[in-house]
């Protein structure tokens, strides 16, 4: 087990073979105050060969993480999910690394969930703070995060997320709201200067879930609203995590800020025509199970959205991301969820290497 002094919080992040991302992430957060306290536990879901070259970028004679010697703990960390576990340190602060890697490719809520398998029966801990592993927190993010929650008795918090590129613009004011008669998520704040004003009490009656990019989570909420759910594998598995917590409290913590860098690990930031077909296929295939979830009256709505969507990528140049996003809502409607089948035959889960 995860012995020694338990932190305040923990930070999980989830890799996807984006080892310089994640080191600048913990970079970033070295920088951090020194109080909350807090570990931080990153799930490779990217294989044996990307979380061995993930442990060597962030170890080196002059590095500023050493790893430990502590292989008790690290196998008893082992479960089906992780194979492995390797357990490093801050040099300059009083802060744990733990590196898992997943024995297959568990999607953005399995990595989360399968830390938090860990992480619930230790006593002690306020919350857990997510983070893409593509962000880079400013210093005092984190200990604004915890302010928000205990003076406005928030359950799920979400950050100041800066546009990419524009250090200055807003991305997300906290987090999303889903237009329902629109079928489709807004991100709140967006464009906005980071020195404008704000109506807290408006963003926060707006929320319907703060942006996965930066949520921070008590260990209340988690208790009363469970895990996330891993049926959705990629994409709205937060907003809908957001909307079953929302009897909880949805917060909005201006002064916590955090740079995000956007679609490195999922393509989403790229030309129509270069972004994954994993990423086209479950934004549409995971909108339809979202719909009929949260807002079935409203599933109509969003097909026709997800049609606009499939027409864009023609005009575009994309034709087949144009098929693909057909295809994700045919599977939706058939009531497909999880890891689809031929991403799991294409990729091919590297579970073969032992440690």
């Amino acid at each position: 087990m995860i012995t020694g002094r338990t932190a305040d919080v923990f930070v999980l992040i989830v890799g996807y073979r984006n080892s310089a991302d994640i080191e600048e992430c913990l970079a970033a957060l070295s920088r951090s105050s020194v109080k909350p306290t807090f570990d931080v536990f990153i799930c490779e879901n990217g294989g044996a060969d990307a979380y061995a070259q993930l442990i060597d970028e962030l170890v080196g004679a002059d590095g500023p993480y050493e790893l430990t010697q502590d292989h008790v703990a690290s196998d008893e960390l082992k479960t089906g999910r992780l194979i492995d576990v390797r357990h490093l340190r801050f040099r300059a602060r009083a802060s744990n690394v733990w590196i898992g890697c997943a024995r297959e490719n568990l999607g953005y809520a399995g990595g989360i969930n399968a830390w938090l398998h860990h992480l619930l029966p230790i006593p002690g801990w306020k919350g857990i703070w997510i983070l893409n592993p593509d962000t880079e927190p400013q210093p005092n993010a984190l200990a604004a995060l915890i302010e928000r929650a205990e003076t406005g008795g928030k359950g799920m918090i979400g950050s100041t997320v800066l546009e990419s590129g524009q250090m200055d613009h807003i991305r997300f004011r906290g987090g999303i709201h889903w237009q329902r008669f629109a079928g489709r998520g807004i991100a709140i704040g967006l464009g906005d200067r980071l020195d404008g004003p704000h109506d807290l009490p408006a963003i926060e009656s707006a929320m319907d879930s703060p942006s996965g990019s930066s949520m921070y989570v008590t260990r209340s909420c988690i208790e009363t609203v469970g895990p996330m759910d891993e049926s959705y594998f990629l994409f709205f598995e937060d907003l809908d995590w957001g909307m079953r917590a929302k009897a909880s409290g949805l917060g909005y913590a201006s002064k916590s800020v955090v740079g995000h860098k956007r679609g490195t690990s999922t393509g989403s930031a790229r030309s129509p025509a270069a972004i994954p077909r994993l990423s086209v296929y479950l934004e549409h295939r995971n909108g339809i199970h979202f719909v009929r979830r949260h807002f079935p009256w409203t599933l109509p709505v969003r097909i026709a959205v997800s049609f606009l969507y499939a027409l864009r990528f023609l005009i575009n140049g994309a034709p087949k991301n144009f098929l693909v996003t057909l295809e994700g809502v045919f599977a939706g409607l058939r009531g497909e969820i999880g890891r689809p089948a031929w991403h799991r035959q294409l990729s091919g889960d590297p579970r073969t290497r032992r440690f």
